[in-house]
């Protein structure tokens, strides 16, 4: 098989492999919900919200049963006599016991109330009897009063957690769709390669085809006739390599969505350039308000609240202790079960203990200034994030006025210059022009052909990159991923 047959052939096999299309809003709706930064803060978003539940159900009432059936022992132990002699003695022992308690945590205070039933039995083996010791009821309360209480910063820290996490995850969906417009745009220019490569492939078979006859009757010379099977060489090898580029493309995206890459390409389906899109506007009074619900600023709040939440703990911790215990209920021992639950006696218990520590050679004011600057680090850090989101949203803001006047002025130059190639490929066709005519216009084409893509491909990336910034749908008017 000739050469000039084999690469047309090549070309024909590489063409009937094309799979199916994608637009470009179909391949940001999958890769914001396959791409892997958006599993990860998915995962993380299901972890907060998980954190945040087992804070409130630490907050609810809690039922606990205890047991320990049996408790046998047979060992021997020493013990004091009254002289102040020690002697050893032989114990054969099961000391079993079972309470039920229900709890109750005071989240704004750290205290705890309990409510429990307690019953324990002792079998003495060794001298044959048993006894019994209960308490039918008993109501207890334990206050820190001076310590760290945890359970009054994490109800304000995990619900903000949570929505952080939130934010991150429409933040990640928001980046995967940047990914995937990048990724998109790449395989729209390998594409318009192929487009061209194959326009021009069919254009200049035809105008080959003319050349020769033209050439027979002594019309043109050699020099123009190798032209042209130059340039129609030309265009079926940029076939064959936009194809590959193409290739490449797709397997880029599919990689980047989680699918397997067998060979199969996709065919893009540009979005067209309408009048909803150019006229589109963007206030900076808006965007800037949208720019609130960023995670990165919400996790200013967090940051700087977590860092008070540790220069508490570390004051508490290091300071003075004051801790109230008490309890009310019924208690009695006896031989029997019956008494225990029928004639119990009172019980009340009251302690209050407290510790303040008297020399710590500067060990707690170095802690506390420490924890202070810690705070004040998450509040420098907060007003530098929050001018670097505030500048990228501006220079975007700046770049979106320019870019659709950019798409507009780029697509009617593309349309002009298809208009003036068909002209001139018709004028060539009918003898009124040079080749060196058509040629320029056919570069001018092609040329013009992909600046409109890069401009539309900047249009797509600067819209995208606003949207994900302000976590809004613009187009659509609505908040994104909500």
């Amino acid at each position: 098989m000739s050469r000039s047959y084999l690469i047309p052939l090549l070309v024909l096999l590489c063409t009937c492999v094309r799979a199916q299309g994608i637009s470009l809003n179909e391949l940001q709706v999958r890769a914001a919900e396959r791409a892997e930064n958006v599993l990860v803060a998915s995962q993380q978003a299901v972890a907060a919200e998980l954190e945040l539940t087992a804070y409130q159900a630490s907050l609810k009432p809690r039922l606990d049963l205890a047991a320990s059936l049996p408790n046998y022992f047979r060992t021997s132990t020493e013990v004091t006599q009254d002289d102040g002699t020690i002697a050893f003695r032989e114990i054969e022992l099961n000391n079993s016991s079972v309470s039920l308690l229900a709890n109750q945590r005071i989240g704004a205070t750290g205290g705890l109330i309990g409510l429990e039933t307690r019953l324990q039995r002792t079998d003495n083996f060794a001298q044959s009897t048993k006894s019994y010791n209960g308490a039918p009821v008993r109501l207890t309360f334990q206050q820190p009063l001076l310590a760290f209480n945890p359970w009054k910063w994490d109800r304000r820290l995990l619900p903000l957690q949570a929505l952080v996490t939130d934010r991150a995850l429409d933040a990640a969906r928001a980046d995967a769709a940047l990914d995937a417009t990048v990724l998109f745009f790449d395989l729209v220019s390998a594409d318009q390669e192929r487009r061209i490569a194959e326009t021009n492939r069919a254009a200049n078979a035809t105008l080959y085809r003319i050349a020769e006859e033209r050439f027979e009757l002594g019309k043109i010379n050699r020099g123009d006739l190798v032209q042209l099977e130059l340039e129609q060489a030309s265009a079926e090898q940029n076939l064959l390599r936009a194809e590959r580029l193409v290739g490449a493309a797709s397997a880029a995206i599919l990689q980047y969505l989680g699918e397997l890459y067998t060979g199969q390409l996709l065919e893009p389906e540009a979005p067209e350039t309408t009048t909803i899109l150019t006229d589109l506007e963007v206030t900076a009074a808006r965007a800037t308000a949208l720019l609130a619900e960023r995670p990165e600023l919400l996790e200013i709040t967090r940051r700087t609240l977590a860092a008070e939440r540790e220069a508490d703990r570390t004051r508490r911790e290091l300071g003075p202790r004051l801790d109230l215990n008490a309890s009310i209920g019924l208690i009695r021992n006896a031989d029997e079960l019956e008494p225990v639950y029928r004639d119990p006696q009172n019980e009340r218990i009251v302690s209050l203990t407290f510790a303040v520590p008297l020399v710590d050679w500067g060990e707690r004011r170095a802690l506390n200034k420490r924890a202070d600057s810690e705070i004040t680090l998450a509040r420098q850090l907060g007003e530098r994030t929050e001018i670097g989101l505030q500048s990228q949203l501006t220079q975007l803001l700046d770049q979106w006025r320019t870019v659709r006047e950019e798409l507009l002025l780029a697509t009617r130059i593309r349309d002009l210059a298809e208009e003036r190639f068909r002209i001139s490929q018709e004028s060539y066709t009918l003898g009124a022009i040079p080749l060196t005519d058509l040629t320029f216009a056919q570069q001018n084409r092609d040329q013009n052909t992909r600046a409109y893509a890069e401009t539309l491909r900047a249009y797509w990336l600067t819209y995208t990159n606003l949207a994900r910034l302000t976590l809004y749908d613009f187009i659509n008017d609505k908040p994104l991923y909500r």
